[in-house]
């Protein structure tokens, strides 16, 4: 009985103590559009920063870049080209910013500066030269000028675009390469097929080569032994020669010959003179001692006779001069000939020593028969490294399979997106309506004395009056919350693929926050306020709205988890998202808890003003 009158009287007080905040209505009617404007801030500020960011990407066109072109062009294998004007063009066709052709590099620089280009590209004049033949990483530089003062979030593009079009740029130039490579490969196949051939000639080329390099090794053995006896015959023939001296006495007993053969023939030719001259007188005695008496007859026989012989003598020298000029003839050609042979001798002998001095000696003879053992076993080695290349030789070159687009792009990440988000305006939903109902929550309390009960009711419950102060504030946070919920599904079309599970924790998340407020109001009076701001600033640096908590500093991971913040925004993203594996119910069971506990540390925080019924005003001057 005493616990059903306890919490009868609990009721009652805090029917009556709400019953007090609904009568400021009719005694100040100004406070309903209070409420109605404070309940239209929160969708208000939502829907004006989200319609700001809702799709940047499809307006970059309208965002100012300047190019610069300088680039003078390059000739590469015979091939003109112009990478700057190419890239120039690709770019402008694209028109994902808002691309002005310029042609002064610091004027460009300059606008950026100023403010009237979000970024420039420029394009130096050496760009194509560096970019071509890749001599070295990064040979052909893009300069990109960007100013982080003027806008962080142009610069930021600035940097996507940068990492963008240098990847662009290698795209094309590798497309371009493999576009070579397989005209190479092309060109290798047949050249291969040549050089197999070729490779086939040099094989039978080096074996006869081998062949006639032993054959040679064996003649030059043998052509050494054969001058080796050549030399050994030559110094025979010369110790055979007669000596000099002997050829000269024997060249001169012959011209003796000679002379002492023609002065035979003088006194021979003398001796038949001197016989006829004999024969002739004989005869004449003869003739005249023929009438001598007596003796004459005998005189004359012996005349006779004598002149008989006298003619023999004569015809008989007549025979020895003949023989004598047969034999001055013979010694004068014996002569000539002596001459001759001596002659031959001279020439036989300065013959031999020239043929002996040319004639190699057995060190040159050794080395010659080594020069050919050492070009047989050259020849040979040239015959193994010849069948060693031609074995090596791949039998083709097989021609790469695809094309050079595909060869300089074979690769393309593919995206799985887990939990798809629509738009960059939905991204950033989960925390701007957080934020928005923050800020309602704040504003909420505003319009109440949360810290103030009538005196009639300063007996009731400390729960009591703190749920009876409560249920207004609820009223127009829960108003709030239906105007946000209405602006996102049907003011900006955000996709909601779970209706209920979104409504639950929009009005989740204003109830925690309201009650979050409330409890900082309740322990620390007006100041409560200022750290109701300061606590939303925390929470947007720590509730891993804008950032993955992962990025932030130490002490705001460790107060991550700590905060209402950090699950209300958890619990948007798995409602509107399916993010964290769907895992709403959990994230929305921490907003709950955190809000009752709040709401229950508020019950008993501080202390409790009281104010006549006539004094109660609204926390607002209306």
């Amino acid at each position: 009985m005493n616990a059903r009158t306890h919490q009868a009287g609990f009721m009652r007080s805090l029917r009556a103590i709400a019953g007090a905040e609904l009568a400021l209505f009719r005694r100040f009617p100004r406070l309903v559009l209070a409420v109605i404007a404070i309940a239209m801030v929160p969708a208000a500020y939502a829907l004006i920063y989200l319609s700001s960011v809702w799709d940047p990407n499809a307006k970059s066109n309208a965002l100012p870049v300047g190019i610069v072109n300088l680039d003078k062009g390059y000739s590469y294998q015979k091939r003109d080209t112009n990478v700057g004007a190419e890239l120039v063009a690709e770019l402008i066709r694209t028109d994902a910013f808002g691309f002005r052709t310029m042609d002064d590099a610091q004027a460009a620089r300059e606008a950026v500066r100023l403010g009237s280009l979000a970024f420039a590209v420029i394009i130096p004049e050496d760009f194509s030269a560096g970019a071509v033949p890749g001599v070295r990483p990064g040979g052909g530089q893009v300069t990109v000028v960007l100013s982080e003062g003027n806008n962080y979030a142009s610069a930021g593009f600035a940097r996507r675009f940068a990492a963008d079009l240098g990847h662009q740029v290698n795209e094309a130039l590798n497309e371009k390469r493999w576009e070579q490579v397989l005209l190479s490969v092309d060109g290798s196949g047949k050249s291969l097929t040549r050089l197999k051939a070729g490779m086939a000639d040099v094989r039978a080329g080096a074996g006869r080569l081998s062949e006639g390099a032993a054959q040679y090794s064996s003649a030059s053995a043998q052509l050494a032994g054969g001058f080796r006896q050549l030399g050994s015959g030559i110094k025979t023939i010369e110790s055979k020669l007669p000596p000099d001296a002997e050829v000269k006495s024997m060249r001169a007993g012959t011209q003796r010959l000679v002379a002492r053969q023609k002065e035979l023939g003088s006194g021979l030719e003398q001796l038949q003179a001197g016989a006829r001259k004999l024969t002739d007188g004989a005869s004449t005695m003869r003739e005249e001692t023929s009438g001598i008496p007596f003796v004459g007859d005998k005189v004359s026989a012996g005349a006779a006779e004598l002149a008989t012989g006298g003619a023999q003598l004569t015809e008989g020298l007549g025979t020895a001069l003949e023989g004598n000029g047969r034999l001055v003839r013979g010694a004068t050609r014996l002569d000539a000939a002596t001459e001759k042979m001596a002659d031959g001798l001279g020439a036989l002998e300065d013959g031999l020593r020239t043929l002996a001095d040319k004639v190699p000696d057995d060190r040159q003879l050794e080395q010659f028969v080594a020069s050919g053992r050492d070009l047989a076993a050259g020849a040979a080695k040239l015959r193994s490294g010849v069948a060693l290349v031609e074995s090596v030789l791949p039998a083709s070159i097989e021609k790469l399979d695809g094309s050079a687009r595909g060869l300089a792009d074979s690769v393309e990440p593919a995206l799985e997106v887990l939990a798809p988000v629509a738009n960059n305006g939905s991204a950033f939903a989960p925390n701007m309506v957080a934020m928005a109902l923050w800020l309602g929550a704040v504003m909420s309390v505003y319009l109440f004395n949360m810290r103030a009960v009538l005196a009639e009711h300063a007996q009731a419950p400390m729960l009591a009056k703190a749920l009876g102060k409560f249920v207004l504030p609820a009223l127009v946070v829960l108003l709030q919350s239906l105007l946000v919920f209405l602006m996102l599904v049907y003011g900006l079309g955000i996709a909601v693929p779970d209706m209920q599970t979104f409504a639950l924790s929009m009005v989740a998340a204003s109830l925690a926050f309201l009650a979050t407020v409330y409890l900082l109001l309740r322990a620390f009076g007006e100041a409560g306020k200022l750290f109701a701001v300061l606590l939303l600033t925390l929470q947007l640096a720590a509730g891993g709205g804008v950032m993955p908590i992962e990025l932030t500093g130490d002490f705001f991971q460790s107060v991550h988890d700590w905060l209402p913040f950090t699950w209300v925004v958890k619990t948007f993203r798995a409602s509107l998202f399916g993010a964290f594996g769907n895992g709403w119910w959990h994230a929305w069971t921490v907003v709950v808890t955190s809000g009752l506990i709040a709401l229950l540390l508020a019950s008993f925080a501080g202390r409790w003003r009281t104010v006549e019924r006539a004094d109660y005003r609204p926390g607002i001057d209306i």
